[in-house]
C-alpha cells in the first residue's frame, strides 16, 4: 500500500461524497495503491450515514465510528492506527485541504528524501479572531515547549511509516499529530497551499474548546509551566525586598509612610493568587498522570467497515 488518506469527520456530512470523488479520482490518476480512513468523531449530524454509504460501495474506503465525541486527535490516532500505507497524510473533511495538491506533497516526500512535508495555509479563510487566537496560542506553545511551531500548519501533511509508527506507540493522552511530527524532528520540507473555502459547515471549536485544547497540549509537550510559578515568586521575593528597603529608608529618614492597608490587601491578594495558580499548575499534571494511570482507550469504536479487526481500539 503507498497511500493511506486520514480524515476525521465532524460537522459536514454534505461535504463526504464530493470529497471521496475528488480523492479517488486524484489518487487514481497518481497511479499509487491507496486507502481512504474516514473516523466519524460522533458529531450527530448525518456523518456517519454518508461515511457508511461510501464505505459500502468502495472497498478502498475504511469507515469507523465512535461511540461519543473524543475530539480531533483521537480521531486522526485511530486513523493512523489503522492506516497500512507506506505514507500517510491527514486532511479536513470540510475540503479546505484541496486533494489535488497530495500529488505535489508525495512527490515532495519520495524524490526528496523526507520524513515529512508540512503544509503551510495561505489565505487562510478562517476569521481574523481565530488567527489570532492560532498564532498566540502556538507563539505561546513554541515558548513552553522549546519547540518552534509555525502556527500556519495545520492537519495536512505527510508522513512517512516510521513516523507514523513512533506516534502509535506514544502513549501520550494528547495527540496531536502535526505538534508530535514537529518534536519528532525527522527530515521535513514546508510546502505553501492556498486554503480553500469550507465546502460545508462552520468551526466547531469554541473558545472554550480552544482554551481547553492549549492547556492540554502545552502540559502534555513539557513540564516548563512549572517553572514560571518560581520565577513569579523569585520577582515578588525581589519585589518585597525593594518595598522593605523603601520602608526602612523611608522610617530612618523621618519620613511618614501611609498606613499601609493598600500593601496589604495588594500582598494578600498577589500572594493568594500566584499559590492558586500554582496549585493549578500542579493539579493539571497530576491529572495527567491520574489519566495515564487509569489505561482508559483513547477511543471507543461503535462501528467499522473494511477495517483491520486488530488495529480497531487503541
Amino acid at each position: 500500500m503507498d497511500i493511506s488518506i486520514v480524515i476525521p469527520v465532524y460537522g459536514c456530512p454534505g461535504a463526504i461524497p464530493e470529497l471521496h470523488r475528488r480523492l479517488v479520482e486524484t489518487l487514481e490518476a497518481m497511479k499509487v495503491s491507496f486507502e481512504i480512513i474516514m473516523v466519524d468523531d460522533h458529531d450527530g449530524m448525518g456523518s456517519w450515514d454518508q461515511i457508511k454509504a461510501v464505505a459500502l460501495k468502495d472497498k478502498r474506503v475504511k469507515a469507523i465510528s465512535f461511540t461519543k465525541n473524543c475530539g480531533q486527535d483521537k480521531a486522526v490516532s485511530a486513523g493512523v492506527s489503522q492506516a497500512c500505507g507506506d505514507w500517510v497524510i491527514p486532511m479536513d473533511c470540510d475540503l479546505q485541504d484541496a486533494p489535488e495538491k497530495i500529488p505535489v506533497l508525495y512527490d515532495m516526500a519520495v524524490s526528496g528524501g523526507n520524513d515529512v512535508v508540512f503544509v503551510r495555509r495561505q489565505a487562510r479563510k478562517d476569521s481574523l479572531m481565530t488567527r489570532l487566537l492560532s498564532r498566540l496560542f502556538h507563539k505561546v506553545f513554541s515558548y513552553f515547549t522549546e519547540i518552534s511551531f509555525d502556527y500556519e500548519l495545520g492537519t495536512y501533511l505527510i508522513a512517512s511509516r516510521r513516523a507514523c509508527d513512533l506516534y502509535r506507540e506514544s502513549k501520550d493522552r494528547g495527540r496531536d499529530f502535526t505538534m508530535f511530527l514537529v518534536w519528532l524532528g525527522f527530515k521535513h520540507e514546508f510546502v505553501e497551499f492556498e486554503h480553500e473555502s469550507r465546502f460545508e459547515g462552520k468551526t466547531s471549536y469554541t473558545f472554550k474548546k480552544k482554551w481547553d485544547y492549549a492547556i492540554k497540549m502545552m502540559t502534555t509537550f513539557s513540564n516548563r509551566i512549572l517553572y514560571v510559578p518560581i520565577q513569579v515568586g523569585g520577582i515578588a521575593v525581589l519585589a518585597s525586598i525593594a518595598y522593605l528597603i523603601y520602608v526602612l529608608v523611608g522610617y530612618f529618614s523621618g519620613i511618614s509612610n501611609p498606613e499601609g492597608w493598600n500593601s496589604i490587601i495588594f500582598a494578600v491578594f498577589f500572594f493568594g493568587g500566584a499559590i492558586l495558580s500554582t496549585l493549578g499548575i500542579i493539579g493539571i499534571y497530576i491529572g495527567n498522570i491520574f489519566d495515564m494511570t487509569k489505561q482508559r482507550p483513547l477511543y471507543v469504536i461503535q462501528e467499522s467497515i473494511n477495517c483491520d479487526a486488530d488495529d480497531e481500539q487503541d
